[in-house]
């Protein structure tokens, strides 16, 4: 398995690379035996940047070894390959993390090693959910049963008319819950186990097994992944997010849509200020929130795994387990956003109200909104 092309005789049309970092085999060759975060404890708790160059800092070894003086890969190829690694190694570790949830909701055994605690919340399987890991240029409104994208689809057709758009990049990673149909599949309770192409791949084709499935309550939480925020591109998750918060929550009347932003590093910028902004489609409400609810730089893969247990723990308790449908979703305002000693509590009040707030109003799979407010009003509590 080699990690560098040698592509002096075979180069790329329009452009001068003379050796390129094959970023597959590099993440396959350097996470053979384990994901991190759920490895040995030294890959869990080794900080997350280190995590991320190391499949670079194997290929450029190879390259060096290999080529000696003739070797050279630039520092713009570096970078976009560290970001594509950082996007990469991010679902992954998510996947896996939801794989051993999805397990434990349908009755599974939950993993003693790594000792992560278990889900705070009564075992469904209508709790399941997936971690999406979209291609660039991927518009995630395929993602959505077809009523949806007819509505949508009339929102642009009117925008058309009036030589207006409302494009719709799409984020690096969904989460949404599982629809009970697809959820029988038994992908998503199975652990990978590590990088090899074949993992890679099934991670990277996930979404097209829920594509034109998925109702708009049930994407509860989109990512945009940046190996370092430039200044000059903060505004793009933004937009995102805004865009995808007005279609889902405000015309779709969704429960609220989630959006990080996570980074290797955050410095040198003023990403914290500008992430305040409030969602433009609920500003002016009573319930107004941030279009962008965390600026995320993780300190090492243990983290990212206990992080994301404590937004399913929370979130999830909001799907009633009791119903005859196939998911009941109710909004929340807050839920645990760090690794904190507060976090246990807010999902134990999660956990309480969740059966009362289904009872009362939680509107079905295939009728999203929100109880005691309309479409786009915001959450039932801030």
């Amino acid at each position: 398995m080699r990690l560098i092309e040698d592509r002096r005789n075979t180069p790329v049309r329009g452009r001068d690379t003379q050796f390129r970092l094959a970023q597959q085999n590099m993440l396959a060759y350097t996470f053979d035996a384990s994901v991190p975060g759920w490895g040995p404890p030294g890959l869990n708790s080794m900080p997350f940047l280190q995590v991320a160059k190391r499949a670079i800092e194997n290929a450029l070894d190879e390259g060096n070894l290999l080529y000696g003086e003739d070797f050279n890969v630039t520092s713009n190829a570096i970078a976009k390959v560290t970001g594509d690694i950082y996007e990469q190694l991010t679902s992954t570790i998510l996947w896996e993390t939801a794989a051993h949830w999805n397990s434990f909701m349908c009755g599974g055994p939950w993993p003693t090693s790594p000792r992560y605690g278990r889900p705070a919340i009564e075992p469904n399987a209508r709790r399941q959910v997936a971690v999406l890991n979209l291609p660039r240029r991927y518009d995630w409104v395929r993602l959505l049963v077809p009523d949806a994208r007819t509505k949508i689809g009339a929102i642009r057709q009117q925008l058309a008319e009036r030589d207006l758009s409302m494009p719709t990049s799409t984020p690096d990673i969904a989460i949404v819950v599982l629809p009970e149909d697809i959820a029988k599949n038994e992908v998503w309770r199975t652990p990978l186990g590590n990088l090899s192409r074949s993992s890679q791949q099934i991670v990277s084709r996930a979404h097209l097994r829920v594509e034109g499935q998925l109702e708009p309550g049930e994407i509860i939480l989109a990512m945009a992944l940046k190996s370092s925020l430039r200044s000059d591109r903060l505004y793009q998750p933004l937009y995102e997010a805004n865009v995808m918060q007005f279609l889902l929550e405000g015309h779709l009347g969704a429960p609220r849509v989630e959006f990080e932003v996570h980074a290797l590093t955050t410095e040198g910028t003023r990403a914290g200020r500008i992430y305040q902004a409030a969602s433009l489609h609920s500003a002016g409400t009573d319930h107004a929130h941030r279009a962008v609810r965390e600026l995320y730089e993780p300190a090492d893969a243990t983290q990212i795994v206990q992080r994301f247990l404590q937004f399913l723990n929370s979130r999830m308790a909001l799907v009633d387990a009791t119903s005859t449908a196939q998911v009941d979703l109710v909004a929340i305002d807050h839920y645990p956003s760090a690794v904190d000693s507060g976090a246990e509590e807010q999902i134990a009040v999660a956990v309480d109200l969740a059966p009362d707030w289904a009872r009362h109003g939680a509107h079905r799979r295939g009728v999203p909104g929100r109880p005691a407010s309309s479409p786009g009003q915001g959450a039932l509590f801030s």
